[in-house]
């Protein structure tokens, strides 16, 4: 990874109209800091698979092949006896199973935000995100039994640069006056490294000029939610080879729109745990490189009419300084670290309450921001990864909430019980064969290492498959996991002579930490 920190001053982009303050009044309570609920809901349960995201196929259960439709004894059909018949649903590619209840959905308008919620399954926890700003979450806490914004919110939601989202760079576009003709890395720019300078910089919330990146998609149910954004450029004039910054007061150019779409599904998996799933969809054929992403980043609650969750944790429970001084145009400290886990939390005085972000892939190396004055609090992974032309790239992330010693025990069972995922390339779902050995192959990923992964056959018979080939286009689209690139898997099974009746062929991987999974199935045919 490339941990030269190329946009020291990224983060504090999103100060541009500190505006308002979020709604509520402080809570000096843990969010249930007692209760271990979390830990009840078994991420290893193969039913995972309700996460309908961007344009993926509904997930299914890992379970459909117990469905026997030998038991329709009807019909005149040759396959009436057969054992499977009916090609098994697409198996998600989340590692955790759906929460069972699913939590309700509400709606809200309030001072002309469009905000939808969604709730854990008992109803004790919400999660919420705004329509305005490209469906940026706005809100993660307690339920509290009323609709909307409440005291016990964790996330700033400040402005439209404030609040968990997304926000993309380029290391060749990552100023203005230099970002036109990609050449920022060897000419510098005229322009000051500020935050009224920025390049190519695709930002979920909204622009400098405060105006939101409207959701142009979204649906929820079965306890989730998905909206689609076009993120707007954070400086209209980012493209320009001079310096001028009068793009605001351009009523066009004002909302001037990137060439990235994102996509994003949110749900709870357990109680106090909410998982954030995005895909950025370059829409242009023009490559971005790796840098330091924030994918996403948390701007926490600063004490203006609710919690102040200004205190800096990593995995281990060591209290974080955030005193660097930034220089350049703007008063603000930072630090960069690296945990000893993929999470860290920031809290309010006593570690009572707050939140905490868990990068999926195992990223460990973060940069936080802060300066009290304001107040202004900010964390985020120093991840990175290039945008390739017309390419897609994905992430998980998951929202903690409570105090300090809840979150370092729910982080731990989410560690422990994310289990892996991945694909099945060859063969084709529902294809037919013939004799002899057939060839498979494809991928899998997992937080902390996959061990092994085996072809099953009709739920009976299992055969040993090589885990390890390079996948560098695996990574590419799903960077920083463990073993990148060596995620490929492959070799052969023989399902016996040419018959009428299909086989199911499923592929399951087995993490570090025991997790089982069925990756992929599908109905196989042999015939002569």
């Amino acid at each position: 990874m490339d941990r030269n920190p190329l946009r020291l001053i990224g983060i504090i982009a999103v100060i541009l109209g500190l505006l308002g303050c979020p709604t509520g009044g402080p809570s000096d309570d843990d969010s249930s800091a007692d209760d271990d609920d979390a830990a009840d809901d078994d991420a290893g349960d193969d039913d995972a698979g309700d996460d309908d995201d961007a344009g993926d196929d509904d997930a299914g259960d890992d379970d459909a092949a117990d469905d026997d439709a030998g038991d329709d004894d009807g019909g005149d059909d040759d396959t009436s006896e057969c054992t499977y018949t009916e090609e098994p649903p697409v198996v998600s590619d989340s590692p955790l199973p759906p929460e069972s209840p699913a939590g309700v959905h509400e709606s809200t308008v309030a001072d002309g935000f469009f905000d939808e919620y969604v709730y854990d399954s008992s109803g004790a926890f919400k999660l919420g995100v705004r329509r305005n700003w490209g469906g940026s979450v706005i809100f993660f806490g307690e339920g509290n039994g009323q609709p909307g914004m409440n005291g016990t919110n964790t996330i700033d939601a400040n402005d439209t640069g404030r609040e968990v989202q997304v926000a993309l760079y380029d290391p060749d576009r990552h100023l203005q006056g230099c970002a036109w003709n990609a050449s920022c890395q060897s000419s510098p720019s005229p322009c000051p490294e500020g935050m009224q300078w920025f390049g190519w910089n695709p930002v979920q919330g909204g622009n400098r000029c405060n105006n939101g990146s409207w959701v142009d998609t979204w649906n929820a149910g079965d306890g989730r939610l998905y909206v689609s954004t076009v993120p707007k450029q954070w400086n209209p004039n980012w493209e320009d080879q001079d310096c001028d910054s009068s793009g605001c007061d351009d009523p066009q150019l004002s909302q001037l729109e990137s060439d990235v779409r994102l996509h994003q599904t949110v749900r709870f998996v357990a109680p106090r745990i909410a998982e954030l799933r995005y895909t950025v969809e370059n829409l242009a054929a023009v490559d971005h490189a790796a840098t330091a992403q924030e994918m996403p980043t948390v701007y926490t609650a600063n004490g203006q009419g609710g919690p102040d969750l200004w205190r800096l944790f990593d995995a281990s429970g060591t209290e974080i300084p955030i005193d660097t001084p930034a220089g350049g145009q703007d008063p603000f400290y930072y630090e960069n670290f690296t945990s000893p886990g993929p999470w860290v939390t920031m809290q309010n005085d006593d570690a009572s309450y707050g939140v905490a972000i868990l990068y999926e892939n195992g990223e460990d190396w973060f940069q936080a921001w802060q300066l009290r004055s304001l107040p202004f609090n900010n964390v985020r992974a120093l991840f990175s990864f290039g945008v390739p032309a017309n390419a897609e790239v994905e992430a998980r992330a998951y929202l903690l909430l409570g105090s300090l010693g809840t979150v370092t025990a729910d982080a731990a069972w989410l560690m422990g019980h994310l289990a892996p995922f991945g694909w099945l390339d060859q063969p084709a779902a529902g294809s037919s064969v013939p004799e002899g050995p057939l060839t498979l192959s494809g991928w899998a990923l997992d937080n902390r290492g996959v061990t092994s992964v085996e072809a099953r056959v009709d739920e009976s018979w299992t055969v040993p498959l090589s885990y390890g080939s390079s996948r560098p286009d695996v990574c590419a689209v799903w960077p920083g996991y463990p073993s990148c690139d060596a995620v490929g898997f492959s070799g052969s099974v023989d399902l016996g002579p040419a018959d009428d009746c299909p086989h199911l062929l499923e592929i399951v991987a087995t993490d570090t930490d025991g997790n089982q999974r069925v990756i992929a199935n599908t109905l196989i045919t042999v015939v002569p």
